[in-house]
């Protein structure tokens, strides 16, 4: 039996559900954890995964965790509809594609979400409910960043690796695409694009894409190419309906600051 835990609005179960999209698997049992509900918490589902996160993928009875595993671990699952190249060693440059999502991707789509959308929110709570607020979380570092971003804003640390670490991701994609080849690693659509998906959906969402793609047409025209896939909509990718409006409302508002940011990046580093 195959089972994921998962929240509906959490970037890294996206990856973990357009995995089961485009392997065409149907035959798991959903398990949604609402993270706003706190059931991340819950000692039954910790004993799964002790960070408190999702997603979680339980395969007759045996624990996968981390959302790339994840998606890696699917594509083993079976063999039709391969998210893998087939050469050892375009495999492990796909890696290096998942590797730099893993390393900056998150971290900079977390930090710019808290920047734009929950730094309001937070800094009108009281003291003692920030506080709180912070309290249940089992990662320190995530709690670092976020308050960073929440008392620092767009001056965060935080907030600049984020500005740094999307102008090389973009930057990659754009000249891996110079030769015409419609996906990361050339004609296939494979983990690369699942993995980067859903981080690239949440800038999206937060009208935050085109600080970088307004002068990366070949970067935007594969991103619109990942959307078209009938495995993003069965996924759900990117904020949900009930968020979608807020995510653009308050994303806006950040954007000329980010965009001023992101060009003193490039005036200094290029």
């Amino acid at each position: 039996m195959l089972e994921l835990y998962y929240y509906e609005n959490s970037i890294c179960a996206e990856r973990a559900l357009m995995a089961l999209g485009e392997k065409r698997i149907d035959d798991w049992v959903p398990h949604h954890i609402d993270l706003f509900k706190r059931e991340q918490f819950d000692p039954a589902y910790l004993k799964l995964n002790p960070k408190a996160q999702v997603p979680t993928l339980v395969h007759d009875g045996e624990v996968i965790r981390e959302s790339s595993i994840i998606c890696d671990y699917l594509d083993d699952l079976r063999d039709e509809h391969p998210l893998k190249p087939n050469n050892r060693t375009h495999a492990a440059q796909m890696q290096e594609w998942i590797t730099e999502a893993d390393a900056g991707g998150f971290e900079g789509v977390a930090a710019l979400s808290f920047v734009a959308v929950f730094r309001a929110k937070l800094m009108a709570m009281s003291e003692a409910d920030r506080s709180a607020y912070w309290a249940g979380q089992t990662d320190v570092a995530r709690t670092q960043r976020q308050q960073s971003c929440v008392f620092d804003g767009l001056d965060s640390p935080y907030a600049i690796r984020a500005i740094a670490a999307w102008e090389r991701m973009f930057g990659n994609i754009d000249r891996a695409l110079e030769d015409g080849r419609p996906w990361l690693m050339g004609e296939a659509f494979t983990l690369a694009e699942v993995n980067l998906a859903p981080f690239v959906a949440r800038l999206d969402g937060l009208r935050m894409l085109p600080v970088w793609l307004d002068d990366r047409p070949r970067a935007l025209a594969w991103w619109r190419r990942v959307q078209a896939r009938p495995s993003y909509a069965e996924a759900r990718v990117g904020p949900s309906a009930g968020e979608a409006e807020t995510y653009a409302a308050e994303g806006v508002k950040a954007v000329d600051g980010l965009r001023r940011r992101r060009d003193d990046y490039v005036k200094r580093y290029g």
